[in-house]
């Protein structure tokens, strides 16, 4: 199974490394994880207040990024095609436009949104698109192949 990962599921991994997300990224399973490049802009963008929610070192949870950064495929957006994020943004607009990459490569590869936000998955929702996957239905997948 892929599966695209939203920048909330690295920020929680994180911040909370004991946490359900963290064990999904180190767990032996059969998924793979695969995010634009935006990711990285974004979890650099709120380094320092992940640093202040967490209570570890930069130094550390840099380290703790690289690692998790080496299990994700990274898309660049050059590749995704101009239909998609045009159809991506359109979805976006009215439920966060931070997130249309994500929605993007969702809508050309076919795979779901690993994500934690309620706000993207119910607003995708409403609007028919049932893309996500949260951490509790990822977590059940965990061994199954």
């Amino acid at each position: 199974m892929i599966v695209i990962t939203d920048s909330n599921v690295i920020f929680s991994a994180l911040v909370n490394p004991k946490g359900s997300n963290a064990e999904i990224f180190y767990a032996k399973s059969n998924i793979q994880f695969t995010a634009p490049a935006y990711l990285i802009f974004e979890i650099k963008n709120h380094f320092n207040k992940i640093v202040s929610f967490s209570g570890r070192s930069k130094k550390e949870l840099k380290k703790e990024f690289d690692l998790i950064l080496s299990k994700i495929k990274i898309i660049d957006i050059d590749s995704i095609p101009k239909k998609s994020l045009l159809e991506a943004t359109r979805i976006s607009t009215n439920i966060d436009i931070d997130d249309t990459f994500f929605v993007a490569i969702s809508l050309y590869k076919h795979h779901k949104i690993w994500t934690g936000d309620r706000k993207l998955i119910n607003g995708l929702k409403a609007k028919g698109y049932d893309i996500c996957i949260t951490t509790t239905e990822l977590k059940a997948k965990l061994y199954k192949k």
